[in-house]
């Protein structure tokens, strides 16, 4: 028994100084297996003193077994200390040899925070989300409109069944350096825009090839791409080239036989204008480019949509933001100009034109309100920083000082459409004025960037304080469908994509776009009709 302690005792003795894992690998462990005192458990027996298992690491799972002392509180094996904390006692204590410093607070000692924000100081507006959709207030039609005025009011006087009478102004033309029509055919019953595509097209694919874009050198923030928030729509357009530098996007259609044209304008409209199968979807995005040799436009139309589930479209909201900038420097023109009219007359009753001017801003659940569109736009952004003010400015000023694709695969998830000839879908209404090429699968946007679109146009005010937007009481910018015309409709049996074309050739890769591609998006419907030609060679 003497034998024993001593041995044990030099164990801890030389324990410092040594490489062995637990004090047990000193002496016998079946011997001190009920003395109650803790040791390590390997997953693996012992046999005659040696271990014969796997080596122990950090990640292994170690059972303690008896009450542990203040020695042996650190039970990590490969952990040393210089000398032992204290001597061992000669019985293991029933209790902690200390008892806690103090008693625990009844209460945390800092209240917990829900936000990961700094809180604000509570406003006195009404919560920001409404508890039901709620609707755009509609503009009073103006008693003296100017000329070329028109809305979308089917009641009105000016509305979509009356445009035939709308004089065009020719700003829409001189906009592009083109000579105006000049005349109005928004009465005509042929190749009129939008229509009603679907499942049954009665011509023929024209392309031999997917539409080729090329993103050019104009930058979002650029003064060659001029923001216009109008009427009836949100608008870029694109400065026409000057010489070989900087370039416009550009697309080359395999049907327009003269190579790439140059983009002219982005147009957004708030419902879609065109339809598939009935079905109206939340926006619509419109390319123009101008064909010299044809002239006529060629537009590219992508359908926008929103769903509870799709996360925000990051290339999207570069624009947005773009249109936003534009939004706020002319409200702040029009309360400088309040500011002004309130010091110039002592009798200006400033509080009830204030009153009426934030009635008209905050008509969509008050997200027109600038620290409120900050609070979503950075909750957004998910950026946990108590600077997220500085960062969220800089982050945008960087997206918009970069260069724009209008094809970036945030926007294009298909290379195939309908296509058909018609008009613009506004006064004049030109006929035979447009190709039109209808994406067959929608772009993805997220429930508050379709929110953002309908602010900026629907509740914009220009310098002087006046609402600008033309929306009915549905809250639409959108013509009426007309009378369908005759439409084609291009499919995998007619082209692959360029992409796809590369690794599996002409006839595709077998599923589609094959591994390591970009994702295949199914077309909104399966369209049926005359044969179509094979993919060209």
């Amino acid at each position: 028994m003497k034998s024993t302690l001593l041995t044990t005792a030099l164990c801890f003795v030389n324990l410092p100084a040594s490489n062995s894992r637990t004090w047990m690998d000193c002496t016998d462990p079946n011997s001190l297996k009920d003395d109650g005192m803790p040791r390590v458990e390997p997953k693996e027996n012992i046999a005659d003193g040696q271990y014969s298992g796997p080596l122990i690491t950090r990640n292994d799972e170690i059972l303690i077994r008896g009450t542990p002392t203040p020695l042996f509180e650190e039970v990590d094996p490969f952990r040393f200390t210089d000398s032992p904390s204290v001597a061992p006692s000669d019985h293991p204590s029933d209790y902690p040899t200390q008892l806690p410093s103090i008693s625990p607070t009844d209460y945390p000692t800092v209240s917990p925070t829900i936000s990961m924000w700094p809180t604000r100081s509570p406003t006195r507006r009404p919560t920001r989300s409404p508890t039901a959709s709620p609707t755009f207030s509609v503009p009073n039609e103006p008693k003296n409109p100017e000329e070329g005025y028109f809305n979308y009011d089917e009641k009105s006087d000016y509305g979509p069944s009356q445009w035939h009478k709308v004089v065009s102004d020719g700003d829409f033309w001189h906009t592009f350096d083109l000579e105006d029509s000049g005349s109005n055919q928004c009465d005509d019953d042929k190749n009129q825009s939008p229509i009603d595509v679907c499942v049954h097209p009665r011509g023929n694919c024209k392309e031999t090839h997917e539409m080729r874009p090329k993103t050019g050198d104009y930058r979002m923030n650029g003064e060659l791409m001029i923001k216009q928030i109008l009427p009836n729509k949100l608008r870029i357009v694109m400065a026409p080239r000057t010489g070989d530098e900087p370039d416009p996007p550009m697309i080359d259609f395999s049907s327009n036989g003269r190579g790439i044209t140059d983009m002219t304008n982005i147009d957004i409209k708030i419902p879609s204008e065109h339809t598939v199968c009935g079905r109206r979807f939340d926006a619509e995005m419109q390319y123009f480019t101008y064909h010299p040799g044809r002239h006529i436009f060629v537009a590219v139309s992508f359908f926008l949509e929103a769903s509870p589930t799709n996360p925000r479209n990051e290339h999207l909201q570069i624009m947005i933001d773009a249109f936003r900038r534009e939004y706020n420097a002319d409200k702040k023109k029009c309360e400088e100009k309040l500011k002004t009219m309130n010091s110039a007359a002592h009798g200006f009753a400033w509080g009830g034109t204030n009153r009426k001017l934030e009635d008209n801003s905050t008509a969509y659940g008050g997200f027109a309100e600038d620290d409120d569109w900050h609070e979503y736009r950075t909750k957004e952004l998910t950026i946990n920083s108590t600077t997220r003010e500085n960062i969220h400015n800089i982050s945008v000023h960087r997206e918009l000082s970069m260069k724009w694709h209008p094809f970036h695969p945030d926007i294009q998830k298909t290379v195939h459409f309908w296509g058909y000839d018609g008009s613009f879908t506004e006064p004049p209404c030109t006929s035979d004025s447009v190709s039109w090429k209808i994406m067959d699968v929608p772009t993805p946007i997220s429930e508050f960037q379709l929110l953002q679109f309908k602010q900026l146009l629907f509740n914009h005010v220009d310098e002087n304080c006046r609402r600008t937007s033309v929306h009915n009481s549905d809250g639409s910018v959108a013509r009426p469908t007309q009378k369908t015309t005759k439409y084609y409709k291009c499919t995998r049996d007619n082209y692959v994509s360029d992409e796809e074309r590369t690794i599996c050739g002409d006839r595709g890769c077998n599923p589609p776009f094959g591994e390591g591609l970009n994702p295949y998006y199914p077309p909104l419907v399966e369209v049926t009709g005359p044969p179509t030609r094979s993919p060209s060679n």
